[in-house]
């Protein structure tokens, strides 16, 4: 068994069922991924167009072995379709049915279920052919997706740390005894907007349109996911990593993660992104403390 350490804040090359057998059981705070849907998508290194049982059986394995590596209290979010249409290669699924049936068999609780609103929708280009204009047979389709969330054992973080939104002290006003002063947590407003808008069961979202990779994943998502459900302190962990998304996310957040991907290319990709990333902080870094001089 490795020391978490060899993952931390690095992208590793491999199998995820593989790679996670080999990391410490109860070591992750939160898991945020999105998944190969099973749906015929063209990667470089997984076989996507499998019929359907494979594919759950696929989903039984990493998602068991998430569960081993993931903290008592820790928490998965998984974002996928509500709804898929493989054709001869099991028909049509409703995905989130058969993916939390899945999950509560391997142990997971249910923590609720995430709506995403796409501002910039990908739509769908099908007619329903064959009944035109026609209850005949009709093909309603829902191109919509879903962050499904989970905990292992222990719904409520047994470890406080630092959350996401700063806060400070003031003195006020009693409610009760005008003439008394209180000490009271304040927080901006924008940050209280952005819990607010966390907590609701949908979430608006931009689709990334620039696809490094076959594996894109919008960094709304990732981000929003890791300020409500970690605390700065945790460690995060993305096991389908594809063009570097959720690491970047949890460096903007300021969380340590671990990520794993299957490709090679995609892994070089994910690399690349980071160190551009990083070199830009470092860039305004260096600016901001050459304005700070004057």
């Amino acid at each position: 068994m490795n020391n978490l350490d060899n993952y931390l804040n690095k992208i590793t090359n491999g199998d995820c069922r593989e790679v996670m057998r080999e990391m410490p059981a109860n070591s992750i705070d939160l898991m945020v991924t999105s998944p190969p849907y099973g749906v015929g998508i063209a990667y470089d290194s997984f076989d996507d167009d499998i019929n359907f049982e494979a594919y759950k059986e696929f989903s039984r394995e990493w998602l068991s072995e998430a569960f081993r590596v993931l903290k008592p209290d820790g928490r998965l979010a998984l974002n996928i379709p509500y709804e898929i249409n493989r054709q001869e290669k099991g028909g049509r699924i409703f995905m989130v049915a058969e993916l939390w049936n899945i999950l509560a068999s391997i142990g997971y609780k249910f923590y609720g279920v995430v709506d995403l609103e796409e501002s910039s929708p990908h739509r769908s280009k099908t007619t329903a052919w064959g009944s035109w204009m026609s209850p005949s047979s009709p093909y309603i389709y829902n191109p919509k997706e879903c962050v499904l969330l989970c905990y292992k054992q222990l719904s409520k973080k047994q470890t406080k740390g630092t959350p996401q939104w700063k806060s400070w002290v003031e003195q006020v006003e009693d409610k009760n005894n005008p003439e008394l002063l209180v000490n009271k947590k304040m927080y901006e407003k924008s940050d209280k907007d952005d819990f607010i808008s966390l907590v609701y069961g949908q979430w608006n979202y931009f689709a990334d349109t620039r696809q490094q990779t076959k594996a894109t994943f919008s960094m709304d998502i990732p981000v929003r996911a890791m300020k409500i459900l970690s605390y700065k302190e945790d460690i995060v962990m993305d096991p389908f990593m594809g063009s570097g998304t959720s690491a970047v996310a949890a460096e903007f957040v300021g969380r340590n993660w671990v990520g794993i991907e299957l490709s090679e290319n995609y892994t070089e990709v994910a690399n690349k992104r980071l160190l551009e990333y990083r070199a830009k902080l470092l860039q305004m870094k260096l600016e901001l403390e050459e304005v700070s001089k004057f």
